[in-house]
């Protein structure tokens, strides 16, 4: 009989200075038989065992005695470069999630308490992200062998050549449909910066979302390349997040109400927003946008002081994007769609590129007037078998035991209305999915 191939076990590696922390983590994962649990009371015990180990995922706490989550993740990331790395911290500790996330090369972050079926998931995503890194790095060699061997192959039979050409072919569709998948954890962990925002002010979740979709809209219209136009939508959903370091109670305020300091310290965020990106090599052009998205076209904006088409286009689009939703969803002073483009009509030449207005308008009825409920929309409740792709989310969508499946505001696809799916059918709804649909 031929030997049973070996099955892949893979290493996860939990350090935290507290035995009961241990012993919860690695109860999760004791019936199953693909994964090895590791534990180290410190981050000198796990660096120790991550010299010894090949290591797929390791999930740290931050607050540590002596060396901390994040200075732990660093030094980690030089001995086991491919391993996925997660920080543990608690719902206060945003600067040190995001410092993990910085110097760490933090994958992304779970917040105390954890929920386990949450933490189990995120472990498995990880391990599916490390195979799929090995997996790319062998297909990358294997591909790189046979382009030189193509070479050898150039003297031989056409016949010869060919055949291993459909393989080499092969393999590199292969190869491509990983990267392709390396694009979309690339998203996630785009996803895990915009979360950190939502920590300090859960309306700018929402308000993010609009924004990235508004300013994908005007992209497209101006008939920006594909690149140009990811690079937009990334930088107009992390557009806030130099926020996380402005105090409290200056978000809390209305611009008319902050003192000077305060002013002072709130034009900083544009700049600590690029900041927060710039490690990561991919989001780099979508920092230069985020640093002017407060930019004037007639140049009072900050923190550079530019005017007309020195702003960069990116965030030129992102600024008037960004001015119109916070005009919709001022709370009481929010103004109707109509009375808000007036608004930004009159401000085009001034504060705005008065080239954008004409396509903001464009994008505006068609992205928002439907997610608003306009009258030409009803809200209905569907099930997840009857979804169709093009619908728009009216409600958050939240799992039996209160996940969060997809957010309100989203635009169902074939990928999304998938994971919608198995979420129902894993963890049921008592209720379905809300959707708006146009009238007939």
């Amino acid at each position: 009989m031929p030997d049973k191939p070996k099955k892949e076990i893979f290493n996860i590696l939990f350090v935290d200075d507290e035995e009961n922390v241990l012993r919860s983590l690695k109860r999760l994962f004791i019936d199953d038989s693909n994964i090895e649990v590791f534990t180290a009371l410190s981050g000198k015990d796990g660096l120790e065992i991550l010299k010894s180990n090949e290591i797929a995922v390791i999930i740290s706490d931050q607050r540590m005695p002596e060396m901390s989550g994040a200075q732990f993740l660093e030094k980690a990331k030089r001995v086991r470069p491919d391993c996925v790395r997660i920080v543990l911290t608690g719902y206060a500790d945003v600067n040190a999630a995001m410092d993990a996330i910085n110097k760490g090369g933090a994958f992304k972050y779970i917040t105390k308490p954890w929920d386990d079926t949450d933490l189990m998931l995120t472990v498995l995503n990880s391990i599916e992200t490390y195979r799929l890194k090995k997996e790319n790095r062998r297909l990358t060699e294997l591909t790189k062998n046979q382009n030189e061997e193509l070479k050898k192959w150039n003297t031989e039979l056409e016949f010869y050549v060919q055949q291993h050409t459909v393989e080499l072919t092969k393999r590199n569709k292969e190869l491509n449909t990983l990267n392709e998948k390396l694009k979309t954890n690339l998203k996630e962990f785009i996803t895990a910066f915009s979360n950190l925002i939502e920590l300090r002010d859960k309306s700018v979740r929402s308000h993010s979302n609009t924004v990235a979709a508004l300013s994908e809209g005007i992209a497209v219209k101006l008939g920006l390349s594909e690149q140009e136009v990811d690079v937009i939508t990334t930088a107009a959903q992390l557009h806030d997040i130099g926020k996380i370091g402005v105090p409290d109670i200056v978000l809390v305020k209305d611009d008319t109400e902050l003192t000077q300091e305060e002013t002072e310290e709130y034009k900083k965020h544009p700049v600590r927003g690029q900041a927060a990106v710039d490690l990561v090599e991919e989001l780099r052009e979508a920092g230069m946008l985020i640093r002017g998205h407060h930019e004037r076209y007639d140049g009072n904006g900050f923190p550079d002081g530019l005017s007309g088409n020195k702003i960069p286009l990116g965030s030129r689009i992102i600024a008037v994007a960004d001015k119109l939703d916070r005009l919709i969803s001022g709370g009481s002073s929010r103004l109707s769609l109509e009375s808000a483009l007036n608004v930004v009509k009159s401000l085009s030449g001034i504060q705005f590129d008065p080239e954008l207005y004409g396509m903001l308008h464009e994008v505006a009825k068609e992205k928002i007037t439907i997610d608003t409920g306009a009258a030409d929309a009803v809200e209905v409740e569907l099930r997840p078998k009857d979804l169709m792709t093009g619908l728009i989310v009216s409600r958050d969508v939240r799992s039996g035991t209160e996940l969060l499946l997809l957010r309100k505001g989203t635009t169902l696809n074939e990928r999304n209305i998938e994971t919608l799916k198995r979420g129902y059918h894993i963890d049921p709804s008592k209720s379905g999915i809300f959707v708006w649909k146009r009238k007939k």
